[in-house]
């Protein structure tokens, strides 16, 4: 624990920033476990019973230590864990058992010396890690029989306690409400996410573990919301690796590493065996000073204070949300979001965005990612957030864990052209990253190869969801290819037909699916019926038709291709209307030269596949360029 002061305590004693020294622990007493902006300490003392002693919470303030006992019936077999003392020292919370099986939170009143079980007798046990001026609890409660789940909450007096949280953890059994400062907000971790829970506003947000890491948890939060914590991961035979965390709107959406700021501030690197600084367990109040302890086993693990010195953080922010994620079944999909700005030292700051969809844009499958700078009536860039919307289309799982994969060894089709692996031992293949593009009322070869285990027939189906609501129908969405015989995957052994593209499909990007089926094709795009097969899925983009009058072939000309800024076009007739439309199919620029040699800049366009018309008076062509 630390304070505003920069003073810190270990179990054995109370460091000082100021000083960099260290006063051990007194000689009637047995541990630290907290201390308070009045230097008040909580922490352990000796109780003897039955010839065996145990240790006790206690406190101390104004230089006498004040043991504050057990439950009734307390037997040589009895526990004490204490959690938190309060800022204004009048509440003690921890957790305490009489014997050997009753682990329960408990709430002391230094003012009136009263010793409070806090326990429902539906739950098992329960805890007290934190707690607050007017004796609000954090910690958690586990309501099952067993012992086995442990369920992130607040507790009161009368021995109320309330769950934190949407739902019940389902992922992880060890969550927590870890701390709790004065204006009631508490941080902790659920399912190994870590959380901020306000409960003036009863608003649950939950946060990602840094990329790289498997789980995080908050461990404190400072009276300006400033919330720090670990990203953890556990390796073989159990061993873990941390790395101190921080989160506040000013720095982002999402936690970032402490080391992260600290390179900000011009330090790039920590003096630790490992360059992590752990375990960040505790901010002080007003959020200057963070400790913690480097990786390894923390009876043993160096210590280690930062003073942030007002610096930590900006008090001009904007506010963006976290990660938006959503599924649509129609395909792009228009998302809204705020950006809430914080700015008492520039009150007529706004923010601009930098990349990415405004709020009420029409934003298309996959992952867009959006930057926003707030910046002053200069122009100069004060802060920025970022986060990201991911559309995602759903469709069934083709898994069958009875699976026998025979793998799809050649796909071919429109513009994709994609050999893989004949020993591959994977059901399913995600190909989505490959991107065809075909337009609509168009008829398209395919080729397809695979390993079929012998002398067999196995038989290719091709599902398009050609109105991209996120289902594969059979009836209108399926092509039946034909069949392979006795086929290595890399023989000559192929099979050839052609896919249509209805006139009527929706523009924009969808998924094909590709099944290989023993025996006879599938009816259905959900699972391999036969148990011998595999599954491969790919996108494809869907355009317009854009060439509709006769097209000679020798008219028109246009070079580079790839094209850097500048593209040339030429015709034997003069050149009416030029037109650029992007892989969606919708319009990037056009112009009207009447002339038989333009050139057209697609300079502000971004690199990517976009598709030109040109027309004269009798003819015109359209063609596929590559922007670099």
């Amino acid at each position: 624990d630390i304070n505003d002061s920069g003073n810190a305590v270990k179990r054995g004693g109370v460091y000082n920033y100021a000083t960099n020294s260290f006063t051990p622990i007194d000689t009637n007493a047995t541990s630290l476990y907290g201390i308070n902006n009045n230097g008040d300490l909580l922490g352990g003392m000796p109780f003897l019973i039955n010839g065996t002693t145990l240790e006790q919470a206690a406190y101390k303030t104004n230089g006498v230590w004040h043991p504050i006992g057990f439950f009734p019936n307390i037997t040589d077999q009895g526990a004490c864990s204490p959690g938190q003392i309060s800022e204004n020292g009048r509440y003690i919370a921890g957790q305490m058992s009489p014997d050997c099986c009753d682990y329960q939170a408990f709430l002391y009143n230094t003012t009136t010396g009263v010793l409070e079980k806090i326990a429902n007798p539906a739950n098992e046990y329960s805890a007290g890690y934190a707690v607050n001026n007017t004796g609000l609890i954090g910690g958690w409660y586990d309501p099952q029989p067993s012992g086995t789940l442990r369920v992130p909450a607040y507790m009161t007096t009368g021995s109320v306690i309330t769950a934190v949280g949407p739902t019940l953890p389902v992922l992880s059994s060890i969550n927590q409400v870890g701390a709790i400062n004065n204006s009631n907000v508490m941080v902790g971790d659920f399912d190994g996410r870590p959380f901020i829970y306000n409960l003036a506003t009863n608003t649950f947000s939950a946060y990602n573990a840094p990329t790289g890491y498997d789980q995080a948890t908050f461990t404190s939060i400072s009276e300006n919301g400033i919330a720090v914590g670990y990203a953890q991961n556990i390796g073989a035979g159990g061993s873990i690796e941390r790395e101190a965390i921080v989160y506040h709107p000013s720095l982002g959406s999402q936690p970032v590493f402490l080391t992260t700021i600290l390179a900000a501030h011009g330090i790039p690197s920590v003096n630790t065996f490992d360059g992590k600084l752990g375990t960040a367990i505790a901010i002080s109040p007003d959020g200057n000073f963070v400790c913690g302890w480097e990786n390894g086993f923390f009876a043993f693990a160096s210590g280690w204070v930062i003073n942030f010195s007002n610096m930590l953080i900006s008090d001009c922010y904007a506010t963006c949300p976290q990660d938006i994620n959503t599924v649509s079944l129609t395909g792009p999909q228009v998302v809204n979001y705020t950006v809430p700005i914080t700015c008492p030292s520039h009150p007529n700051a706004t923010v601009v965005l930098a990349s990415g969809l405004a709020s009420g844009s029409l934003f298309p499958i996959g992952t867009t990612h959006v930057v926003n700078n707030l910046m002053d009536t200069n122009g100069t860039v004060l802060n920025s957030c970022s986060f990201n919307v991911t559309i995602d289309d759903h469709y069934c799982n083709p898994m069958n864990p009875n699976q026998t994969v025979e793998p799809i060894t050649l796909t071919q089709f429109a513009d994709i052209n994609n050999p893989s692996s004949d020993t591959s031992q994977v059901n399913y293949e995600d190909f989505t990253a490959i991107v065809g593009h075909v337009m609509r009322g168009t008829t398209y070869n395919a080729k397809f190869k695979g390993l079929t285990g012998g002398n067999f027939s196995d038989f290719i189906s091709v599902f398009v969801d050609w109105n991209q609501n996120g289902y594969f129908d059979p009836t209108t969405e399926k092509y039946d290819i034909g069949s392979l015989t006795n086929s290595t995957g890399l023989d000559t052994v192929e099979l050839r037909g052609t896919i249509a593209i209805p006139i009527t499909a929706q523009l924009g990007t969808t998924t094909m699916r590709v099944m290989k089926n023993y025996d006879a094709a599938s009816n259905v795009a959900c699972f391999i019926p036969s148990g011998f097969g595999q599954v491969e899925d790919y996108k494809l983009v869907i355009t317009d038709v854009l060439a509709t009058k006769n097209t000679s072939e020798t008219n028109f000309s246009h070079f580079p291709n790839p094209v850097n800024d500048i593209l040339t076009l030429s015709c034997k007739m003069p050149l009416t209307t030029v037109t650029v439309y992007n892989v969606l199919g919708q319009t990037e620029l056009q112009t009207k030269p009447n002339s038989l040699t333009t050139e057209v800049s697609l300079a502000q366009l971004p690199t990517g596949t976009y598709f030109v018309k040109m027309c004269s008076q009798n003819s015109e062509k359209t063609v596929k360029i590559h922007k670099l």
